[in-house]
């Protein structure tokens, strides 16, 4: 024997950390709660060092998760029905604009893959190209909005997906117009008869779900909250924020549209249930003291 004393905190981000683990999660709970730094630690009795510290340590170790977990190695989870949208940030040092470009599988709400840069058609590829990585095989139907920049990646990575766009003209903030495109060389009403058939996903074609999606988030997270004082200062903070919220999303939060089970005993189920990732539903405490390095 070495000697040397091993608990399961060893290896993670509470590796070090002495205050309660029931503390530490109340504070990330609050955090994907849209709450700021300043109130949290108002609420908890702590200085803002210290909950920007657990933030830093927890956002590398839920990136890890997900990209072991959601590596398409570790699983033979296939998308059925793929949307794409983009949503802006601001980042108070850069005085500019990053948007972050979100992938989500509308039949489990997966929440497959995100990118943060500029609006290109650079940005786009990266993506698809991670999204791709995380998948099995192609995805049978994707829709995006009217952007040009995501034709060209999905014609090269993902070629014979069927493939619409939504485009949606606007007068002052009221939708006017919506119209259907389809890019890929299907019939609309090919696409239409597919849809239907998933049953939970609408009856035409639609970027509803990752619409939806993108709001829930930006009502998550205190700094894509529009004309907030509690923007990020760096592109790189911003992306550590997404990678907790993207464990939190996937692994714990249950999904009002995921049932598991009929009558009495139903209950909700996260997007990693739904895609075949996990069995059950995590919490914090699994979340923060797992290892992907073990297979467990």
């Amino acid at each position: 024997m070495c000697g040397t004393q091993f608990n399961r905190k060893k290896g993670t981000p509470l590796e070090g950390l002495r205050t309660p683990l029931s503390i530490i999660i109340t504070a990330i709970m609050m955090y994907m709660c849209r709450m700021s730094v300043s109130a949290i630690a108002l609420v908890l009795g702590k200085q803002e060092k210290t909950i920007e510290r657990w933030i830093k340590k927890i956002s590398p170790h839920c990136e890890d998760i997900i990209k072991h977990k959601l590596n398409r190695k570790n699983h033979n989870f296939i998308s059925r029905f793929l949307q794409m949208d983009e949503l802006w940030s601001y980042a108070w040092k850069k005085n500019a604009k990053l948007w972050i470009w979100t992938g989500i599988d509308v039949t489990t709400r997966l929440f497959i893959a995100f990118h943060i840069g500029d609006r290109t058609i650079g940005s786009a590829e990266k993506l698809i190209k991670t999204i791709k990585a995380r998948t099995n095989d192609i995805p049978t139907l994707i829709t995006t909005d009217g952007f040009s920049a995501y034709i060209e990646p999905i014609n090269k990575f993902f070629k014979k997906s069927m493939y619409a766009q939504v485009v949606k003209v606007l007068k002052g903030w009221h939708i006017v117009k919506v119209t259907k495109t389809v890019i890929s060389d299907h019939l609309i009403e090919q696409i239409e008869k597919f849809i239907k058939k998933l049953g939970n996903v609408g009856r035409t074609i639609n970027t509803s779900y990752v619409e939806r999606f993108n709001l829930t988030l930006r009502q998550s997270l205190c700094s894509l909250v529009r004309k907030t004082l509690s923007a990020v200062k760096m592109k790189d903070e911003l992306r550590g924020q997404t990678y907790i919220f993207q464990a939190y999303y996937n692994f714990i939060r249950p999904h009002m549209s995921l049932t598991i089970g009929k009558g009495k005993g139903k209950l909700k189920g996260t997007p990693a249930m739904a895609a075949g990732l996990t069995d059950c539903m995590w919490n914090w405490e699994e979340m923060l003291t797992y290892h992907p390095n073990y297979h467990y």
